[in-house]
């Protein structure tokens, strides 16, 4: 997942911070965590579990947009319910989506930087 960050900054000149900074190893690391902690997540007819496997599909601007929000609810940007209604409203079908963005927000670690230079880890 390490190469999500770059490889995203690539497709997307206008992606925040987040996501042009190779060095959000925190953010990467939460990426990968998501595997772990929500398998099988779908939201509408996006399969996350499948963009956190393989980076993500270049141009796909679902998949750009998801990790757009979740970098920004990573980053304190918006609140978990901002994110909720984003992405759902964004990219889900309803209440079947709840479960996904549910596991997404409950896995966010306690204690995350609020911008990628502060996410370094050593």
């Amino acid at each position: 997942m390490a190469s999500c960050a770059a490889a995203l900054a690539l497709t997307a000149g206008c992606a925040p911070d987040s996501v042009r900074n190779i060095e959000a190893q925190g953010f990467d690391a939460y990426l990968d965590s998501l595997n772990r902690r929500c398998p099988n997540l779908m939201i509408g007819n996006n399969n996350v579990s499948e963009w956190l496997r393989t980076d993500g599909s270049q141009g796909d601007s679902d998949y750009v947009y998801w990790l757009d929000q979740t970098s920004r609810l990573y980053y304190h940007r918006i609140t978990p319910a901002q994110y909720r209604d984003s992405v759902i409203g964004g990219l889900g079908q309803g209440k079947s989506d709840t479960r996904a963005v549910d596991c997404i927000i409950g896995s966010l670690p306690a204690q995350r930087p609020t911008s990628p230079a502060s996410d370094k880890r050593p």
